[in-house]
């Protein structure tokens, strides 16, 4: 299995990530990435679009996100995938989060004999923490289900099986851009320098 193993640069199979450039090498070459009537906007929406295609055709329809990002794209072909923006609620939510985070640094640790009702509610045992922790688990899932393609009709143990592929996916695809991109560089080198 020589060709199933993961490469130096992490995230994928050589496999994978030679489908993946071929895939992607393709739908550049179909978006017309290349013409010099594109501007700028517009070239950064079909590279986008290309890529996103590359990836969902690179891993199959074996998972949601993948089956979704192809749905997505074959519905609206001009328009460009974007992130939500995060809204001003949200916004505040990650620094009251933030916020918090470091009050709990700043505390002193308690020493370890002393096992007082008061410390085991302080340090997450007993009494109200929890309702606490599962706020941000829910907080921190929804985020999720923003990101990963498909992700809002999925339960939280498949949402995370599906994060964790589409984040490896998505390394992969980092790695084969940058490879395009230094092949792209050196070829100009090469032709700048004849």
């Amino acid at each position: 299995m020589p060709s199933a193993r993961v490469q130096a640069g992490g995230g994928g199979s050589g496999r994978f990530k030679r489908a993946l450039l071929r895939n992607l090498i393709l739908g550049l070459r179909k978006g017309g990435v290349a013409s010099g009537e594109m501007g700028f906007h517009e070239r950064k929406s079909a590279i986008k679009r290309a890529a996103d295609a590359a990836l969902a055709a690179a891993r199959g329809a074996a998972p949601c996100w993948s089956r979704s990002l192809a749905a997505e794209l074959a519905q609206a072909p001009q328009q460009h995938r974007s992130p939500p923006s995060p809204s001003p609620r949200k916004m505040i939510c990650r620094k009251i989060v933030r916020r918090s985070l470091i009050r709990r640094r700043r505390r002193p640790i308690r020493p370890a004999n002393n096992t007082t009702a008061a410390t085991t509610k302080a340090y997450g045992g007993g009494g109200g923490g929890g309702g606490v922790a599962r706020a941000m688990v829910r907080k921190r899932a929804s985020v999720l289900k923003e990101i990963v393609p498909g992700g809002k009709a999925l339960d939280m143990c498949a949402l995370l099986g599906e994060t964790l592929d589409y984040a490896v996916s998505l390394k992969a695809q980092v790695d084969v851009m940058q490879l395009l991109v230094r092949t792209l560089q050196e070829q100009k080198l090469k032709n700048s320098g004849n």
